[in-house]
């Protein structure tokens, strides 16, 4: 399972068509567990708060409290992708550009755990250990 994973990863480093999301599609974003079956009423909290325009700050207070970690990077992370790319698409390949040189990544991966992690923390700075 590892090699393909990896070589999904691989393919995705060179996509030359251009990222665009389907507001019809967004629930497929809404899929943070890869190996169990996604709480329909995350899904459903994710598409409302996506069609109501919120930050990811927002979704992020509506979530429960006990959400494990690991998912909760991989929805912050394919949240603000999605709505980088489809509520600023003129300027979506600057800031992911931006965002990829502060977390030192060459492209974005939303299958890698590692790469939900670094773009997590750098949505959501620590700014002191209270937070962990």
């Amino acid at each position: 399972m590892g090699s393909i994973h990896y070589l999904n990863n691989h393919l995705e480093k060179f996509r030359e068509n251009k990222f665009t999301i389907d507001i019809d599609d967004i629930e497929q974003f809404a899929q943070y567990d890869n190996l169990q079956n996604n709480d329909k009423k995350i899904t459903k909290l994710f598409v409302k708060c996506f069609k109501n325009k919120e930050t990811y700050r927002s979704l992020m207070e509506k979530l429960p409290k006990d959400f494990e970690k690991i998912s909760l990077h991989k929805l912050v992370t394919n949240y603000w992708v999605a709505y980088t790319c489809y509520y600023e698409e003129d300027n979506f390949d600057k800031i992911i550009s931006n965002c990829l040189d502060q977390i030192n990544e060459n492209v974005f991966l939303l299958d890698s755990p590692h790469f939900c992690k670094k773009m997590y923390f750098f949505l959501n700075p620590l700014t002191n250990s209270s937070n962990l």
